[in-house]
């Protein structure tokens, strides 16, 4: 059961690595979109453009060779089925429906804001990629540290 736990704690360890990175990388590609519209020279804002992206580019493929690594565990210890119990699923289920709702929520609002502002198609799918990828994985963790104090009393 012990091997289970650090199975279940590794994948949503990894899950957030991926989660916090994509939205550094992507969210740093996001203020590049956004200061090239806004006619920003090079200044040092690149720097602070520049860090973000590069460590969320490297975590994101931490992160990436980290769920490889995670994969052939669980395949090496035939767990797949004890991990994905219904809580997992449950789980799962929730993160996927409350990413589809915030994306419906924030495609409601960039329609708004088109209406206000003027902005390239590619900030908004940017803006809508960030989204609809972090907001699943960051419920999911979420969920997941809420179950956790009652893993390790069963233990």
């Amino acid at each position: 059961m012990a091997d289970i736990n650090k199975l279940i704690r590794q994948r949503d360890r990894t899950l957030g690595l991926a989660a916090l990175s994509f939205l550094l990388w992507q969210g740093a590609q996001l203020a590049q979109d956004i200061g090239l519209e806004l006619g920003w020279s090079d200044a040092p804002q690149d720097l602070f453009i520049l860090i973000p992206l590069l460590v969320g580019a490297i975590g994101w493929a931490a992160a990436s060779v980290l769920f490889l690594l995670y994969a052939s565990k669980v395949s090496r210890t035939r767990t797949q089925s004890v991990i994905q119990d219904e809580l997992f699923c449950h789980n799962q289920r929730i993160a996927i429906r409350t990413g589809f709702m915030v994306l419906i929520g924030s495609i409601s609002l960039l329609l708004a804001a088109d209406l206000l502002i003027d902005f390239s198609a590619a900030i908004a799918i940017r803006a809508l990629l960030i989204i609809g990828i972090f907001t699943p994985l960051a419920t999911f963790v979420l969920l997941g540290r809420g179950g956790e104090g009652d893993e390790e009393e069963a233990a």
